[in-house]
């Protein structure tokens, strides 16, 4: 996401103790990590996705609508 940065809370379940905010994050070949973050300086549309094209061309974005 590259509008708000983030907290990592876990990776594949594993809690994480390093709140450190971040704006990208690699995710582990099919693993997942819970991030949080807080919307509150760019209402509208913006998009979450990977930085590998083919990725990407397979549907690997998605658009967020953030709404106040």
């Amino acid at each position: 996401m590259h509008t708000n940065d983030f907290q990592v809370m876990s990776v594949n379940g594993r809690p994480q103790t390093n709140h450190g905010m971040q704006d990208t994050v690699d995710v582990p070949q099919r693993g997942n990590r819970v991030i949080r973050t807080r919307f509150l300086d760019y209402p509208g549309r913006t998009v979450i996705h990977r930085h590998i094209l083919n990725h990407e061309d397979l549907g690997m974005m998605s658009v967020l609508q953030i709404d106040k």
